[in-house]
């Protein structure tokens, strides 16, 4: 495993991460004999690596130039080299003084070493609960950005794309949601924490949100490690209530200059698109709702979505070029993403610089690591927002080009008929006329200095910056689409972000015969600083200034705080049985009041290897078995708004004074000041189980988890006698998310060809346990109702009437209910009384589902024969509901706008359907079919074809032979992403995030809405790596 070895390798460079076994004489020597030598791999020494006598707990281990020395008992003739990474060598002495050895790398013993907090551990010796891929589960891949690799690839972590736009966010989720604010995980990049935000943007809208982990190139990533419970996060204190990710990137390693090429070419497209009613179908349903297309008839269907969508190119090239020596050793590489949507108006591309080295001179290492990238994103703007999705619902008939501006044609009275509908997307997406671009230049650097005092201590000193300077344009050109003149508009954003982290480490690692004790006490500071400066300017002089508008506008806005930590952790081993570890982290934040700012974060964690009890009979199936259990708390500090225990002022209040009772602005208190606010806590308990069968070909993990947030925070209504009129925040609520994981990898080999499968399966319950004085919260995008929060169930699940199929005639119709929402004709739909009070009103709203899932999985399989490689991966979730309200207007029969298909099925007499979705055509919905309910929530639960790779390798024999060993791998593949998807769900896509709004950010309390967003793109890729000596 390529990616596992380079981590080794990192590791073995990392010359004084020494693992000290100082094992101690255990029997009485009548006499000894000394043997020397040297031991180390193909590319040089291997410092650290331990030689053992067989039998015996005598050892040493070999200094910085891989040397050894060690003192034989008598009668014993074998010794035993060994290192983490590499296979296990037994040489027998015969009589020699001097033994050299060469360790051959394990691929198997390479999995096992992870990435924790401030350390590394063997994930044999864990306690806590961690998940990790390589870089060979990244590498090739069509990936934007890393957070991308995690799809299906890690139990009890799920993904959902917010858009298939390029450089859309990302939510990624750890073990469920635990709170109304934020559930990002904490991302650690090469030791710097990362402090996600949605700052770089034009702010304007949602849709211009972009993910704040696009700038950082996947092919440079050597793993990606996430801790899931307490007993691993709480070392991160109050940034770690959600999880945390570490990423480390690759590193060079001694030996010869290596210069590697990965790139590959793709074609992205639209899976599968909306059928609607062509021009006959469309007029004769417009003639049922009272409106009149007939001259129409006979005119070319025009399928707007054919126009809207369209095939994007896609090209990745990355170059690296690695190598050192036992002193020195480095990694420079340079990436290009250019990758276009499958939509108008849509596209991403990023230039990158990485550059990670290290020097070590005797017991001093210096190094660093470094990543500038720059990324540009096209992005639609707010008139043209999900234009697929809309465009399917213009008139069938209305064609693109015409008499207007550019050629294109315009909408009107003569080109869709009164009161017709059509929107020339063309047109608006016409960037000489509108177009919305966001920049981001971004540095992440982290410089350290790591000292070895002495054997098995060491002291480590780093600084980490991160500093991103954006900049957003919204442009709309003076144009006439067909409905009037706009006037010109330029928004112009200037967002600056500065995040800068030191820490001190102090770390001892040694072992006492059958007993190893590791400790880490640190202390680590991070300070972060956002400054934006936004100006607006209507009817442009110049279109490239903003100030140069007959009207303009200018707002700041910013925020700091500061975060410090005090950490610790505490670590036992006895014979690999016996495991424990303790960590503690105590932080203090500028974010609260004096007196709420600082908290204890303690966590603690066991394990017990049970096969090696001698009780325990393993017999020829069982390799390990390993039972944990670990509880911990951790914190989130970033729910709420920063400084919320001081008064918030609005300098755009109006008051009516005076005997005319004139307005006037003046500044108020908008936002009651609540000194008590605090970082909300999450509890977890992780028991869990590790175990392998058949000589390591099986491996099994399996976790039950119960993790509960409390003072989760939420806003309190005050009465407005008060003076406020927005809500308070307090820490009232309490959420509980429990569930299980599992995973299995199963790998073998026949003759030349090697295969492996594997797969992971996670369940949640998502419940509030909590509200405290608040009954219920109740909300929705633009202020619909349409999701709810109450105890007992899931955050924010989907709120409205159930249906209970349609009235079939005039007998039923008289027998129903009284409704408050409209009176029934046969043909409309039965809304359900659910409280049994004998009417349909507001009360009888329910739960209809939740946008969260319920479970959600993986599958793998890997093949290898003879140069030919083959893999797929899939990924589903399950018990997970949409609300489509994009259908409303596709399938309402209200509006003069094009239909979708379905409305073919509609009622169309006694027992023609008794489908709820399929009501009577009805001008102005008399009955409120439209309404909220459980006719446009959906199941979108699904199973996809997530990557699928085919490839073929030149043996390296042959490449040696051939290229006079200057080629030493090339390899030639095909793939795609995104292949397929199998779902009952009738939108573009099921994974759906939050819908569209002036709210930036995740809106937990309402998402899982679709209105439309651009589905994500099947892409088909070819793609070539090659490196040379």
């Amino acid at each position: 495993m390529e990616q596992n070895s380079k981590k080794c390798r990192k590791l073995c460079s990392f010359g004084f991460k020494l693992m000290a076994v100082l094992l101690f004489v255990g029997h009485f020597a009548i006499a000894q004999s000394t043997v020397t030598g040297n031991i180390s791999d193909s590319q040089g020494p291997l410092s650290g690596a331990s030689v053992v006598v067989k039998g015996t707990t005598v050892g040493a281990v070999a200094d910085f130039d891989g040397n050894y020395s060690i003192e034989v008992p008598e009668g014993s003739n074998t010794l035993e080299f060994s290192y983490v990474g590499y296979a296990l060598q037994e040489i027998e002495i015969n009589g020699r003084s001097t033994i050299n050895v060469t360790l051959q790398e394990d691929a198997e013993a390479l999995g096992e070493v992870v990435v924790v907090g401030y350390g590394t551990q063997r994930k044999a010796d864990l306690t806590g609960s961690v998940g990790s891929i390589g870089a060979s589960e990244i590498v090739s891949k069509p990936l934007t950005s890393p957070d991308q690799a995690l799809a299906g690839t890690i139990s009890g972590v799920n993904i959902t794309n917010r858009s298939g736009d390029p450089g859309a966010p990302i939510a990624v989720r750890i073990r469920g949601v635990g709170t109304p604010g934020v559930n990002d995980p904490l991302w650690v990049i090469d030791g710097v924490p990362i402090v996600q935000t949605t700052n770089i943007t034009v702010n304007t809208s949602s849709t211009t949100d972009s993910n704040p982990l696009a700038g950082l190139n996947s092919n440079d990533i050597e793993s990606i490690d996430v801790l899931k419970d307490a007993a691993s996060t709480a070392i991160y204190g109050a940034r770690a209530a959600n999880g945390v990710i570490i990423v480390t990137t690759k590193r060079g390693k001694s030996g010869d200059a290596r210069v590697t090429y990965d790139g590959y070419i793709s074609s992205a497209s639209v899976r599968d698109k909306i059928d609607v009613l062509n021009v006959d179908q469309y007029i004769a349903i417009q003639n049922e709702l009272g409106r009149d297309f007939s001259s129409f008839a006979g005119s070319p269907f025009v399928d707007w979505q054919d126009l809207v969508f369209k095939g994007g190119f896609v090209q990745n090239h990355n170059v690296s070029i690695s190598g050192g020596n036992q002193k020195a050793t480095y990694f420079i590489s340079g990436g290009y993403l250019d990758q276009e949507g499958i939509e108008l108006s849509q596209g991403f591309e990023r230039y990158s610089f990485k550059a990670n080295s290290e020097i070590k001179s005797g017991r001093f290492t210096i190094g660093e690591s470094l990543l500038i990238s720059q990324t540009d994103r096209i992005i639609q703007d707010e008139g043209a927002r999900f234009s697929g999705n809309r465009s399917a619902r213009n008139a069938p008939y209305f064609q693109p080009y015409g008499d207007g501006q550019f050629g294109y044609n315009l909408s009107n009275g003569t080109t869709v008929g009164p009161g017709g509908v059509g929107t020339n997307f063309l047109f608006i997406n016409d960037r000489r006329l509108t177009s919305v671009d966001v920049r981001n230049r971004k540095v992440l650097g982290n410089f350290y200095a790591e000292l070895q005092i002495m054997d098995g201590l060491k002291a480590r000193t780093s600084l980490g910056i991160d500093y991103n300077v954006g900049r957003g344009e919204f442009l709309q050109g003076a144009a006439d689409f067909g409905g009037g003149a706009r006037q010109s508009l330029l928004v112009s954003s200037r967002p600056v972000e500065l995040t800068l982290t030191s820490s001190a480490t102090l770390q001892y690692d040694k072992t006492f015969g059958d007993h190893n004790i590791g400790a880490l006490f640190g202390f680590e500071q991070t300070k972060f600083r956002f400054d934006k400066v936004r100006i607006q300017g209507r009817n442009l002089f110049n279109t490239n200034f903003a100030s140069s508008g007959t009207t303009t506008a200018s707002a700041n806005e910013a925020d700091l705080w500061t975060i410090q930590g005090v950490l610790g952790r505490l670590t036992y081993n006895y014979k690999g049985r016996y495991l424990a570890t303790f960590n503690v982290r105590r932080d203090a934040t500028s974010r609260f009041a004096p007196g709420n700012r600082d908290q204890v974060f303690p966590s603690v964690s066991i394990g017990w290897r049970l096969s090696d009890e001698e009780f325990f009979n393993k017999g020829e199936f069982v390799d390990d078995i390993k039972i944990r259990a670990g509880w911990g708390q951790s914190g989130n500090q970033f729910s709420g708004l920063n400084f919320a225990f001081l008064s918030a002022i609005d300098n755009n209040i109006r008051y009516v004074i005076g005997d005319d009772q004139s307005s006037i602005v003046a500044p108020a208190p908008t936002t009651f000041a609540n000194e008590a606010l605090k970082w909300e806590t999450s509890d977890q308990l992780d028991i869990g189980i590790d175990a392998s069968f058949m000589n390591r070909k099986l491996s099994i993990t399996a976790d039950y988890y119960n993790k509960t947030t409390n003072d989760v925070l939420l806003g309190l209504p005050l009465p407005f006698v008060s003076g406020f009129f927005l809500p308070a925040d307090a820490n009232v609520g309490q959420i509980k998310n429990s569930g299980i994981e599992f995973s299995f990898n199963y790998g073998s080999e026949i003759g030349d060809f090697k295969y492996s499968f594997g797969g992971n399966l996670t369940t949640v319950k998502n419940e509030v346990t909590d509200l405290g004085p608040v009954n219920q919260i109740i909300t929705g995008v633009g202020g619909a109702q349409t999701h709810r929060t109450i105890v007992g169930e899931s955050l924010g699940h989907f709120f409205g009437y159930k249906t209970d199929g349609l009235y079939q005639n005039d007998a039923e119709v008289a027998a129903a209910l009284p409704d408050a929402n409209g009176t029934p004709s046969p043909g409309d739909i039965r809304f359900v009384d659910v409280n049994g009070d004998g009417q349909v009103n507001a009360d009888d709203r329910t739960i209809l589902g939740s946008p969260f899932p319920g479970f959600f999985y993986g599958m793998n399989f890997n093949a290898e024969y003879k140069g030919l490689d083959f893999s797929v991966n899939l990924r589903g979730v399950g018990d997970k509901q949409v609300y489509n309200s994009s259908r409303i207007a596709l399938e309402g029969m209200t509006g003069a706008n094009n239909f979708s298909t379905q409305v073919l099925n509609r009622w169309s007499g006694d027992g023609s359907t008794n489908s709820s979705s399929n009501p009577r055509l009805a001008i102005n919905d008399p009955n409120g079919n439209n309404r909220i309910s459980d006719r446009w929530v959906e199941d979108s639960g699904y199973l996809r074809i997530q990557n699928i790779q085919i490839g073929y390798s030149l043996s390296k024999e042959n490449l040696k032979n051939w290229t006079n060993d200057f080629v030493s791998s090339f390899r030639i593949y095909l793939g795609a992403q995104n292949l397929a998807t199998f779902t009952k769900y009738s939108g573009y896509d099921p994974e759906v995030g939050r819908a569209q709004s002036f709210q930036k950010g995740d809106f937990t309390l309402a998402t899982g809405q679709d209105a439309g967003a651009s589905p994500l793109p099947r892409i088909v890729q070819l793609g070539l790596s090659i490196t040379l000596n």
